[in-house]
């Protein structure tokens, strides 16, 4: 049996393939008509087209004499394509042909209600065929029509009228039975065998996808349920040689991890980590209490940090601690405040109480510092940070605010840009607005995921490096609380590109003077 998860996967490729194949089959029964009736039209061209050669072979011969009794009569193209019409009606041909005339008193020359049809529309549109199929049930015809016009061989027997184009035209009828009998068998076939191809490709996929996604999947489910009750012992064991033995293996490291740190930190984890699950399970009840659960994870996560910071420095100043754990204790503070403060930024933007200082500033400034801030970063790995502009650019804006986002803008680009490698800052404007474009070349962002980094916890899948995710929804936040936009895109490289935008209004009127002295060169 399927999985929920497994239910819905076919549930689309079985939606996906029966689209699939009522377009195919629409689209070839289609093409199927469209194909007879072209090979119908190509079989009337040429019977008209032997009818006109066979009319001119005559004109050029001034006519032809045939012998009638004793006497030899001179037959016109005119004469020979009646005659020859009626010749071949008694002998059960599949096709038929008339030459037509407008206003003629001759009745083997009278057109019907589709010759008629024909000649206008050559007289009106000036084309050179006409055809219709008439899907009669007992015979089905296939009726063409072609222009019937006067060459320059045609005056050998029509002295009198030169320069003179008859409303005429001659047609074809073919019996479209036949192939109407052969396309219906062809729609037979694709039928069934586009039937058969569908449901064979239908559960390959359903094989291949609980071979090769749903049954490694549980094991992780299984082993996730087992960690769920505390038994941090179970080990997922894969070896398909692709990315799932890569994910079992990282999950077992991390479990080896997590039971070491459990023996380090049993009890403040277990009550943080109550408290977080009962803050998270509130928060996924009602969105009514997503501000409370920010503020009560903040606070909880400062006592651990308080007790760590006490416990170092009491460890310090004793000087028998191994240092090993003490770096490691450092290192979680570290993550521990970073998250802090970030969920503290984040709880301040979505509950709308932000507060910005906006100034008249300079955006070339603040850059310029965020670069300043960066640089430790940046020189670890030699990379180098170019700023085009050549000028300097004004807008309202808070200047920490903005060089907040600019940090977390470079530090984001320095992280996943490759040693050696460099990183462009461009600045425009036109008359409404500012735009601040940061490029890198590190491995880019997948177009799927590009709309979901700016979501909050929201980690790009080639993302392995710590962090709770806040850094670009805190940016979008800021920018779009100064009433401007922030988006990302792909350039022609490897990379990606983050722009945003940022109104110039005008502030308070006045230059912020306190950021005039802080310009790096």
């Amino acid at each position: 049996m399927f999985s929920v998860l497994g239910r819905k996967i076919l549930f689309a490729i079985a939606t996906i393939l029966i689209l699939f194949w009522l377009f195919f089959v629409w689209w070839s029964v289609r093409e199927q008509e469209k194909f007879y009736i072209q090979q119908m039209r190509r079989e009337a061209q040429a019977i008209y087209h032997y009818i006109v050669l066979t009319r001119e072979w005559i004109s050029s011969r001034g006519g032809i004499f045939v012998k009638e009794g004793e006497k030899f009569v001179k037959i016109t193209p005119s004469h020979f394509t009646k005659e020859l019409a009626q010749f071949a009606a008694p002998h059960n041909l599949p096709f038929t042909f008339k030459v037509a005339v407008i206003n003629t008193k001759n009745p083997s020359h009278m057109p019907d209600e589709f010759e008629k049809e024909a000649i206008l529309h050559f007289q009106k549109r000036g084309e050179e065929e006409y055809w219709k199929l008439y899907q009669k049930k007992q015979n089905p015809v296939f009726k063409y029509a072609a222009p019937l016009r006067f060459q320059n061989v045609c005056f050998n027997c029509h002295t009198d009228i030169k320069n003179y184009q008859p409303p005429a035209c001659i047609s074809v009828s073919l019996t479209a039975t036949p192939f109407l009998k052969e396309l219906k068998k062809n729609y037979y076939s694709l039928i069934i065998s586009s039937i058969t191809i569908t449901l064979l490709i239908f559960f390959t996929l359903c094989w291949l996808i609980k071979y090769l996604i749903l049954n490694p999947l549980n094991k992780f489910i299984i082993a996730a349920r087992e960690i769920e009750k505390g038994n941090f012992n179970i080990r997922v064991k894969l070896k398909t040689s692709d990315e799932w033995e890569k994910l079992s293996v990282c999950f077992n490291q991390m479990l080896d991890s997590l039971t070491k740190q459990q023996e380090r930190l049993e009890e403040k984890v277990r009550e943080a980590t109550k408290e977080l699950y009962q803050a998270y399970s509130e928060l996924k009840r009602t969105e009514k209490f997503r501000s409370e659960f920010f503020s009560n994870i903040t606070h909880e996560l400062k006592t651990p940090v308080t007790a760590i910071k006490g416990t170092i420095e009491l460890i310090e100043r004793k000087g028998t601690a191994d240092r090993k754990h003490l770096e490691i204790i450092k290192k979680n503070i570290e993550k521990l405040s970073k998250m802090i403060k970030d969920l503290l930024d984040y709880s301040k933007i979505e509950s709308g109480q932000i507060e910005l200082l906006k100034k008249r500033n300079n955006i070339i400034e603040a850059i310029e510092d965020a670069i300043f801030l960066v640089s430790p970063l940046s020189q670890q790995k030699n990379i180098k940070i170019i700023l085009k502009s050549e000028r300097d650019v004004w807008a309202s804006f808070d200047y920490e605010k903005i060089q907040q986002v600019l940090s977390n803008l470079l530090t984001n680009a320095i992280k996943f840009s490759p040693p050696n490698s460099q990183i462009i800052i461009k600045v425009s404007e036109d008359e409404n607005e500012v735009q601040v474009s940061i490029e890198d070349f590190g491995p880019g962002i997948p177009p799927e995921e590009r709309e979901k980094v700016f979501q909050k916890f929201y980690r790009v899948s080639k993302d392995k490096r710590e962090g709770i995710g806040l850094g670009l929804a805190i940016c979008k936040g800021i920018i779009e609380a100064h009433g401007g936009r922030i988006w990302v895109e792909e350039p022609p490289h490897p990379g990606c590109i983050f722009h945003f935008t940022l109104p110039k209004g005008d502030g308070d009127g006045r230059e912020s003077q306190d950021t005039h002295h802080r310009r790096r060169q």
